[in-house]
Formats: C-alpha cells, structure tokens, sequence
C-alpha cells in the first residue's frame, strides 16, 4: 500500500481540473476510498467537483494552497498527467510548502520527487512521504507466459488509444463481478490505478525487457486466490508511441477474454493530435486477436464506449454502431453500467471452462 486509504486528499490540478490532462484526479475521486476534501484550481475556483465533471462529489475547488489547507487534508496527490509526465517547474514552490504545512506528497508523475535533493530535504526536515508511485521494482523478472497457468480468468481492457477509459471499464468490471458474489481482483498497471487501488507498477516507466515481466508478475501475485483478474490496459497498439507498453500487457498478462475501450468522439490517434486515423473498431479487434494468438489465443468479447459530451440519444447511436461494426455488446461503463460487459466475459468463460 503507498498511501493509507483513509488520508484526506487535497488534489493539486491547477489550470488542469475538468478539462482533459487531469484523469487522474478525476479517477481518485470517482474511484479511490479516500475522502477528497479540495481540488485546486484558480480557474475553478468557487464550484464543486460534481458542478465541473459531473462525477458525485462536494468537494471544493479552491484557488491556492493555502486554502486547501482549511480542509485539514493529509496530502497533496498531483493530479495532472500528460504524455510526457514531467513535472513544470512552477509546481515546485507549491509542494515544498505543501511539505513545510505538514502534507505528504502523492506523485504519478515520470519525475520523481525523491530525485530532487531540494523536495528531499524539506521532506526529510518536516518528516513528510515523497511517494512516487510510478517508480518500478528494483528487480523484475522477464515475461515467460507463466499467466498461462493460473486458475483464475484474465480479462484485460485494450484500446483505440491512450485515455480512452481502460482503467475505468476494468474497475467497472471488477465492482459488477465482485456484487454479483465472484472474488476478483483488479490490477493496475498504471499511476492513477495504483493510486486508487494501493498497489500496482507503472508499466510506462519499466525498462522495455521487462514489461510483460512485470505484467506477468502482478497476475500471478493475485490469479490463484480471484475468479476472475481484470487487468488494466494502456496505450494503443496503433499508436507509435506507446505500442511497446501495450504488446508487454497483452503477452504478460495472457488473457483469456479483451474488452476493446473507445473514446466515440476520437477520430484519431493521440486525442485527435497525431496524422494517424483510428481504424474501425472491428480492424482493430482482429489487430489484437491476432497479436495474442502466439502467446495465447484470446476474443475481445464487448466494446467499451466512452460517450462523455453526448447526449443520451448520441450516445445510444454510438453504442449501436459499435454493435452492428463489431457483432458484440457495446456500452458506456460510467453512463449506463457494464453488466453487460461482464455477461459477455463471463460467457466466455464458460466456452473456457
């Protein structure tokens, strides 16, 4: 565990909160046990979270620290993320005094902060946590389809893209088969889901031999004592940068079952910023089929659609293109629940069994 899941989080997102690089505030608040008591941001200032993403939370936003600091929390937990995940530099004045008021310091971030001799003194001299969850293992092992074995069912979230909702439809998934009586498990595979659920390694941030390793070993720790593993997908095999992070996933995790995750606004790769088209959806279920099938055979089961910024009869639309493309059950896991979802892994585990 990196951080006790009953601390009281002050989020930092300044210029950020609502508006698109700040997923991972929005997944500890929708999602983490944590009670969030503000959300910093001077552009937001004076709404709630709910009022600016619609996700079911009072909490303040706030312009400053120093307000912040009126709601007693426990730590600051950086809540941006962008491609490259590097810290800007006017966010250092910020956390050192968020140390100096007695706040540790919860960090997804590439940069890690217990690399800096400044932020590591002041946390030294105020007694304070740097905790930067996307710092890897020391030692990992180099993937050897060891996930085959295990008795429970791997289902892993993959996607059209990066920030397309894998983490979200995982957990989704996760929270409908443990309601209906199945003990499962969810792993994370990145910094917001390891904020949210404790545990977890950053695969972005793995020396590329050891991905799939690193996959491979946080199924094992967790597939003999679950019914079912929900793996938490990233990247893209479309996309060119981070293709290599998402193949380690597919070949350590060794799934049985994929949920194919897409944003239904998105026409191209890298949130619409890069010259390469995202392919049709039953294109790219074929494209993952095929790039499990050496290490173990596995069928995207359902889609995941986030419909976020339509209205309800747009968002139906989308679900049933996605349908009559694919020939699988389509929903949006937040909007309208993913029963459906787990119906169809759960059908396929059958055919497995």
């Amino acid at each position: 565990m990196y951080y006790s899941q009953s601390a009281r989080l002050a989020i930092y997102a300044p210029g950020e909160f609502g508006k698109g690089q700040s997923k991972t505030a929005e997944g500890v608040i929708r999602y983490a046990p944590n009670p969030v008591v503000a959300v910093i941001d001077s552009t937001e200032e004076g709404r709630t979270v709910e009022q600016v993403t619609g996700i079911p939370c009072q909490a303040p936003i706030v312009a400053s620290l120093t307000e912040a600091m009126q709601y007693s929390p426990d730590a600051l937990l950086l809540g941006t993320a962008w491609a490259e995940g590097h810290m800007p530099s006017q966010w250092k004045p910020d956390t050192i005094d968020a140390i100096k008021n007695g706040l540790d310091i919860i960090n997804g971030l590439h940069d890690f902060l217990a690399d800096d001799p400044e932020i590591v003194n002041y946390a030294s001299l105020h007694n304070r946590k740097l905790l930067d969850v996307r710092r890897p293992p020391d030692v990992l092992p180099v993937g050897s389809g060891k996930a085959i074995d295990v008795p429970a069912f791997i289902c892993l979230t993959v996607g059209s893209d990066g920030s397309v909702g894998k983490m979200t439809t995982s957990l989704e998934l996760n929270s409908v088969a443990r309601a209906r009586g199945y003990k499962t498990r969810f792993v994370a595979t990145g910094q917001t889901g390891i904020m949210i659920d404790g545990v977890g390694i950053a695969i972005d941030r793995v020396i590329g031999d050891f991905m799939a390793g690193a996959t491979e070993r946080l199924v094992l720790e967790v597939a003999y004592d679950n019914d079912f593993v929900f793996v938490e997908g990233q990247g893209s095999l479309t996309h060119p940068g981070w293709s290599g992070v998402t193949l380690g996933l597919l070949h350590g995790a060794c799934p049985q079952a994929m949920v194919m995750c897409h944003d239904a606004k998105r026409t191209h790769v890298g949130k619409d910023k890069l010259p390469f088209p995202i392919p049709k959806l039953s294109e790219l279920i074929s494209l993952y089929e095929m790039m499990t099938n050496y290490v173990r055979p596995a069928k995207v089961v359902g889609v995941s659609l986030n419909t976020s910024g339509m209205d309800e009869k747009q968002a139906r639309a989308a679900l049933s293109a996605a349908t009559a493309d694919t020939g699988l059950p389509a929903t949006d896991p937040v909007r309208f629940g993913a029963d459906e979802l787990f119906d169809a892994v759960l059908a396929m585990r059958g055919k497995k069994s």
